[in-house]
């Protein structure tokens, strides 16, 4: 097999595997909402994601802060509390405050993520969204659902810069990594 075709392949798994996340079967009448999809991809970064050791050390919780307008988004992601990442139960909380007790940050738009971004208080987050973009406006992780199939940028320099360090599956997997 080609790296074209196993690339699909991957890709195709990991579709899959977030549709069985939902509890669905990858048949035409019930697949995922896009919602579904991106909360589904957002577990799977953490999975593939290993986080500065002082940003987890002294915390039985990882925290999901998320700032999204959309109630199926928010509803998708807030599916995800309670469960497990890194040995740490998942709580998926609203984004307030400073947000400096955040150790993933979801936004769903532009605007959210540059009045985060003025804040200046999430130097230790891993920072996802899908808008368009967001990698290149200093965001770590960006989806991408298409036609053809999700995707997803990462933009490993502001990984690094934070203390992320991301697994060569999950590299391998990006349409694009900006270094």
């Amino acid at each position: 097999m080609n790296f074209i075709g196993m690339r699909r392949l991957a890709l195709t798994l990991f579709l899959l595997a977030a549709q069985v996340f939902h509890g669905q079967t990858a048949t035409a009448q019930n697949m995922p909402s896009e919602q579904s999809v991106r909360a589904a991809m957002v577990f799977n970064f953490l999975k593939f994601t290993e986080f500065p050791p002082e940003s987890i050390a002294n915390t039985e919780q990882i925290r999901l802060c998320m700032a999204v307008g959309d109630s199926r988004q928010e509803e998708a992601l807030a599916a995800l509390s309670g469960r497990k990442v890194w040995g740490r139960e998942l709580a998926v909380v609203h984004l307030a405050g400073r947000g400096d007790d955040c150790h993933v940050l979801y936004v769903d738009l532009r605007q959210r993520w540059n009045a985060a971004e003025e804040r200046r208080t999430f130097l230790r987050t891993l920072t996802i969204s899908a808008y368009p973009g967001f990698a290149r406006d200093g965001g770590m992780i960006e989806i991408a659902l298409r036609e053809d199939g999700a995707r997803f940028d990462i933009n490993l320099a502001e990984g690094r810069r934070a203390g992320f360090r991301f697994s060569p599956q999950l590299l391998r997997l990006a349409r694009h990594v900006y270094e």
